[in-house]
């Protein structure tokens, strides 16, 4: 087994890890970077298809108020595209589909009210909650004691308005509301701003789409000091004492005075600490699980449904499909139709062979597109659930009192141990913008 010795180890080569990675590169400590996967990216993954569309099968975009990665694009002179925006969106409820504009779907005028009211009275609560430390607002305990389900019960009145707002959950968290405590959701929706700001596209967290992918601008990032990165090798062990720690993966041995751990909370719990974790990280550890993401993307020789008048937005209540966008550049001659299926319904879908899952996608969007829906040149579908080095997308969740009892642990040293990754964010946490900041947070720590 080959033995390195360094000043930082970084496990992780997502944007976290590249990020405390950038810091040591500009402050020229030395440093190795320990990836379990194949490649850099994380929960990024980029593909060129045999349709000569470039695709993201993970994390895709960019909104106007995350400056740290508009700061890496910028320096890397990437260049970038609005989403799609234009033209009618298209509702499916109870086999009957409408047409509107904007965010919120067109419904009947009391559920619309009702949708309203429930999306102000969210991004009010998630404006009283601090994103440093959540579990210390007044009524901390009484809002993690509930999911957002239970919330949703209390406050939305309308079957409609309830689905609608359902579905906007499931876009954001890739779960559904009873998984999450009103807590979390409420930190999570003011990490991003509010719920408005996650669920847009026109300034919201949807609105810019990078060329070449998420993964092409991480990679043009590292580019500098990829002969620090050890691919293929998952963190096995990682021994503590006086001077340090000691790192073994299936071929390395890796000595350092400090490390950076910049992966899924959810992994955490699988390697061998000497000595364990103390027991409430543990314990948090335990209840972060993964959100379940899967992304379809049909590719049709031109973008059809623009010269309908239609935006290739949908909204639908027919399972798998439950939203779509349309994320091809507004000038392109292929037609990218980019489907979500997210939460329970992605934990079910992948369970069916593909040829169904395609078939039963195609139906769906030919049901509200028509016949020229029925004949994409390709089909390719991604679920996360099946990724071993991420085991869910797009982010590490909390039930019900786990953010009051355990979130004080989220972003706390081990001794020589510190630790990254979207999930320990304040702001944009869950996004590429918190894991970049995350990734600056842990390296100054280390830097001291």
């Amino acid at each position: 087994m080959k033995e390195i010795k360094t000043d930082i180890l970084i496990v992780g080569a997502g944007y976290a890890g590249i990020a405390a990675a950038k810091k040591m590169h500009a402050a020229g400590k030395d440093f190795i970077i320990m990836e379990a996967r194949d490649r850099i990216g994380g929960r990024t993954l980029t593909e060129d298809l045999a349709s000569g569309v470039t695709v993201d099968m993970g994390a895709k975009w960019v909104g106007p108020t995350q400056h740290l990665v508009w700061e890496w694009i910028k320096e890397t002179q990437t260049e970038t595209y609005e989403t799609y925006d234009q033209g009618k969106n298209l509702l499916k409820f109870k086999d009957k589909i409408s047409s509107y504009t904007g965010t919120i779907p067109k419904i009947d005028p009391i559920s619309l009210i009702d949708l309203g009211i429930a999306i102000s009275k969210m991004n009010k609560l998630s404006e009283q909650i601090s994103i440093s430390d959540p579990w210390n607002h007044p009524r901390a305990k009484e809002y993690d004691a509930m999911t957002l389900a239970t919330w949703m019960e209390k406050h939305i009145w309308t079957a409609k308005a309830k689905h609608l707002f359902e579905i906007g959950i499931q876009t954001v968290f890739a779960a559904e509301a009873s998984e999450i405590s009103l807590l979390f959701a409420l930190f999570y929706f003011k990490s991003g701003d509010n719920m408005d700001t996650l669920i847009s596209i026109k300034n919201g967290a949807q609105q810019s789409i990078l060329k070449g992918g998420t993964q092409g601008l991480v990679k043009k990032i590292a580019v500098s000091f990829m002969d620090k990165i050890h691919l293929n090798e998952p963190l096995l062990k990682l021994i503590q004492n006086d001077g340090g720690v000691l790192a073994e993966s299936p071929n390395l041995r890796i000595r350092a005075q400090k490390c950076i751990l910049a992966i899924p909370p959810v992994l955490i719990n699988s390697i061998l600490f000497e000595p364990p974790l103390p027991q409430q990280k543990a314990q948090l550890y335990q209840r972060m699980p993964m959100g379940a993401a899967m992304k379809v993307y049909l590719i049709y020789p031109t973008p059809f449904w623009r010269e309908l008048g239609f935006s290739g937005q949908i909204v639908s209540d027919e399972y798998p499909l439950k939203v779509t966008f349309d994320v091809g550049h507004a000038d392109a001659d292929q037609g990218v139709l980019l489907v979500f299926v997210e939460g329970n319904d992605a934990r079910n879908f992948i369970d069916i062979a593909e040829d169904i899952r395609k078939k039963m996608i195609i139906e769906r969007v030919e049901k509200i597109f028509g016949h020229q829906a029925s004949m994409p040149m390709q089909y390719i579908d991604k679920c996360w659930t099946e990724e071993v080095y991420s085991r869910g997308c797009y982010t590490g969740l909390m039930g019900p009192n786990t953010l009051t009892q355990f979130g004080h642990q989220i972003r706390t040293p081990f001794q020589h141990v510190h630790f990254a990754g979207t999930e320990t964010a304040e702001k944009w946490s869950g996004y590429l913008d918190g894991a970049i900041s995350s990734g600056y947070r842990a390296a100054s720590e280390v830097l001291k």
